[in-house]
């Protein structure tokens, strides 16, 4: 044989015991470790599973065993679960075997189990006492197939390895046999240290590659191994996870319990049992309709948690849950479904929440707020009693005030008669303000709507002012361009009284210059309204910065000092910017302290054809002013030219005496009586700052007075009439004939009031205008006066003994259907003012309502459309 031969032989040989050597010995290892593994794992897994059902065991609690052995085989890493007693009764059993499974061996290894099912038997037992057994057969088919797979890549590795040992000996015997023992020491270091070492590489022939292969098989190896380990450490970080996980929820104060698809409770925490009345797994495998509502399942709520279960999503609910001794619990419940690594609904988590303390703070917060509203109806209540009480008496003081100040006094007398009515009008608009500033509290003023000019209201509200501004010689200036149609629809007395509101707060705070008033207005053609912006500018005290927030507060004054200069509630403005709340604006407020001031707000509203336009109404008439101040000039400049007159300026009547210009007419502007002598030659109108100033005496047939301020319509009307012009406005005849008494004398009239004096300022006030009436104490004695002598009129208090004004009236009304009599006409007087008041009078059947005090215009007024609806009736 020679060397040669010998040599392959031998490096054959060698290197058949070599790869044998590290091919057995690398499976081996990999055969034990992973065996050692499965053997451990499989000893904690069936200690872990006997202490888990020790106590099912002990307590024969079948469901939970069997609940159990289903959960264990659910992972498919075990085969089969069998649980028995201590006599080796089969107490549950789960199993994925086929027919015709081998009988289990519990003394072979992992790797001696043909049927690859390693079988374990555990004992259960407490206190060394037996109280059953265990028995799992743990699925090592993947450990047999990984064995199998590393034997066949093994001896592949080995066959080639020979091929090529056999190849390329002959040529590099004395290399073959170098690395020979390098691969040698390579198996070695494998068998010792485990897979994945390797030996270095010398060159690209045959040997080097056989080097490669043992290399890559190494490689091979060791990624399976370091797969097998990672897997295994996945198993444990998510066992310790999962543990973590539990003892936190079990632990946590939050009460849950876990429902598979069904609805059917498969775990619950301490919490929960503690809320409900449970212990352990007593509430295992209710339904969690059962369990949490008992036989309240028509609850709306339980469908809202079966409908969010049907379509997988979260839902939050308040309700009333029952605990087992039937106890109610407010309770807030939040459930969520759990998606498993399929994203499939796998089960659902109830969070239950006890809300007990919350509902019972909530019904504490309705009580209060119960409590609050009952607080605010009797406030209201008490205010409007008062405001009655209050206005009954006033009705008095009014009343006989100023039919005192029509007799005859002496100047002093006149003038405490002036002090006792200014004093209780003063008191009246007080208590106006405070029952004002309750219904807006309460929220139960509401605006109505009619027709009326813009225009009248402001000036109207500024001549009122005017009077008041007159005494501390305060110039009042009306500003609203001519060309403006102000025509519109709206709650024309919540305006008047906000534009009242923010005049008066003007005059009061102002003591020398003026107060203007300026209306301006921009069309909008597609709602057909007008936004109008109206301002009221003064020369007064002027704000603080850090004050002008709180001006519009209740009962809140710049000075709040106890020795403050101007008197007054507080009230006004906060009505003000309550009140232009309602009509959807704000009240804007700009002032500079020690200067003045300038309140200002815009109203969009409804806008109507104009009645007439004063355009060209003086045309081509010559126009003197005489005395104009800078605050008039530019208001008469554009009225003037509107009207289509020539207009000059002059500064005396001398200069106008003196002026050889022939004057259609001239316009005076007089501060004080002498300003109107020497009296003109043409037509004038004088503009004087009160009326009552002018002594009577010989003045022109052409002479025509009117009082500041100077309102552009009525000036235009004395301008026409002077110059002998038919009026173009026909308001003021409007008025005229409003304001025209009718003949009351034959029209018996009947007057009901249980208070003396209210009788007798009634009395005072029809004197010389209807002299047929009679006066009456009570309902009752009222309505027996109409039985026997039928009257026509009828003006009855409201709050009466007894028989009522509402009583009075139903008790008429059925009297008249009963004995066919022309229905009377009815007027209501009471002290409450609210529209509510209005409107129940008129539904009671009456046909008029007056409130306390009462003003003799408005009664004579009233009289008037009293006598005209009889007139019309007898007519008909």
């Amino acid at each position: 044989m020679t060397f040669r031969l010998k040599t392959i032989l031998g490096i054959a040989l060698i290197e058949l015991i070599l790869l044998a050597v590290l091919i057995v010995s690398g499976i081996s290892w990999l055969r034990d470790s992973n065996e050692q593994q499965i053997i451990t794992n499989g000893e904690r897994l069936s200690e872990t599973f006997a202490i888990a059902v020790r106590d099912a065991i002990i307590s024969t609690d079948l469901a939970n065993l069997r609940a159990f052995t289903q959960e264990a085989i659910r992972d498919g890493d075990i085969a089969y679960i069998r649980i028995m007693d201590d006599q080796g009764q089969i107490l549950a059993e789960s199993n994925t075997l086929n027919e015709g499974a081998v009988p289990p061996n519990y003394e072979q290894a992992p790797s001696d189990a043909d049927d690859r099912i390693y079988d374990i038997r555990h004992t259960v037992v407490i206190d060394d006492y037996l109280v059953g057994n265990i028995e799992i057969g743990l699925d090592v088919s993947a450990f047999s197939q990984l064995i199998q797979d590393a034997q066949k890549y093994a001896v592949f590795i080995a066959a080639l390895e020979m091929v090529l040992v056999a190849l390329f000996s002959l040529a590099f015997g004395s290399l073959l046999t170098k690395q020979l023992l390098t691969l040698q020491e390579g198996a070695l270091k494998i068998q010792k240290n485990g897979p994945g070492e390797t030996v270095p590489v010398k060159g690209k022939d045959e040997v080097a590659q056989v080097a490669n292969a043992f290399n890559d098989m190494s490689v091979a190896l060791s990624h399976t191994y370091e797969e097998l380990s990672r897997e295994k450490n996945r198993f444990k970080q998510l066992a310790v996870q999962n543990k973590m996980l539990a003892e936190i929820v079990e632990q946590s104060h939050e009460a849950y319990l876990i429902t598979d698809l069904g609805g059917y409770v498969s775990l619950s925490n301490e919490a929960l049992n503690q809320m409900l009345g449970y212990k352990g797994n007593e509430t295992c495998d209710k339904d969690f309709q059962v369990l949490l509502f008992g036989d309240q399942t028509s609850e709306i709520e339980v469908y809202q948690l079966r409908d969010a279960m049907d379509k997988g999503e979260r839902l939050s609910v308040r309700t009333e849950c029952l605990s087992r001794t039937g106890e109610v619990i407010h309770t807030e419940i939040t459930i969520f479904p759990i998606f498993n690594t399929a994203g499939i609904k796998d089960r659902y988590v109830f969070i239950v929440r006890d809300a007990s303390e919350r509902h019972e703070f909530e019904k504490m917060l309705k009580q209060a707020a119960t409590a609050a509203q009952n607080a605010t109806e009797a406030k209201s209540q008490f205010l409007a009693n008062m405001s009655h009480e209050i206005r009954t008496p006033m009705n008095g003081i009014i009343g006989m005030s100023e039919m005192l100040k029509e007799s005859s006094l002496t100047k002093e007398q006149a003038g405490f008669a002036g002090i006792i009515n200014s004093s209780a009008k003063d008191l009246l608009q007080l208590i106006n303000d405070i029952l004002d500033f309750s219904k807006l509290e309460a929220k139960k003023l509401k605006l109505d709507s009619e027709r009326f000019s813009l225009t009248d209201t402001v000036e109207e509200a500024a001549s009122l002012a005017a009077v008041a501004a007159a005494r501390k010689d305060l110039l009042v200036v009306i500003d609203i361009p001519p060309e403006l149609n102000t025509e519109v629809e709206s709650d024309e007395l919540r305006l008047r009284q906000v534009l009242n509101n923010l005049l008066s707060n003007a005059v009061k705070f102002t003591e020398h210059g003026y107060i203007r008033v300026l209306m301006r207005g921009q069309y909008l053609q597609d709602s057909h309204s007008t936004t109008y912006t109206i301002s009221i500018e003064d020369t007064g005290i002027g704000i603080e910065d850090d004050k002008i927030e709180d001006v519009t507060k209740a009962f809140k004054q710049v000075d709040s000092s106890t020795t403050r200069r101007y008197e007054g509630t507080g009230l006004g403005l906060s009505i003000t910017k309550n009140l232009l709340d309602l009509f959807g604006s704000k009240l804007e407020v700009e002032s500079e302290f020690g200067t003045g001031s300038k309140f200002s707000f815009s109203l969009t509203l409804p806008t109507f054809e104009e009645m007439e336009s004063t355009e060209g109404a003086l045309n081509g008439k010559h126009i003197a002013v005489i005395n104009a101040d800078p605050l008039h000039r530019p208001l008469i400049d554009r009225y003037v030219a509107f009207w289509q007159a020539k207009l000059t300026y002059l500064t005396t009547l001398d200069v106008l005496c003196e002026s050889k210009t022939n004057f259609d007419a001239a316009i005076v502007l007089a501060s004080e009586e002498n300003d109107l002598s020497p009296e003109p030659y043409c037509p004038w109108v004088g503009v004087i700052p009160n009326l009552a100033d002018i002594h009577s005496g010989s003045k022109g047939s052409e002479q025509r007075l009117i009082v500041r301020p100077l309102r552009m319509n009525q000036l235009l009307q004395e301008l026409q009439l002077s110059l002998m012009i038919e009026p173009s406005s026909a308001r003021s005849a409007v008025k005229e004939s409003q304001q025209e008494s009718e003949n009351l004398a034959s029209i018996p009239i009947a007057v009901v009031d249980d208070i003396d004096y209210n009788r007798e300022v009634t009395k005072i006030f029809l004197t010389g205008i209807a002299d047929n009436v009679t006066y009456l104490k009570s309902g009752a004695e009222a309505l027996s006066h109409y039985k026997k002598n039928l009257f026509q009129i009828l003006i009855t208090d409201i709050s009466m003994p007894n028989i009522d004004g509402y009583e009075l009236t139903t008790q008429l009304r059925q009297f008249e259907k009963e004995h066919d009599v022309p229905p009377l006409y009815i007027i209501g007087l009471s002290a409450h003012a609210g529209k509510e008041d209005f409107e129940r009078a008129i539904s009671a059947g009456m046909d008029n309502y007056l409130t306390k005090p009462l003003k003799r215009a408005d009664l004579i007024d009233a009289l008037n459309q009293a006598a005209a609806f009889r007139a019309e009736a007898e007519k008909t």
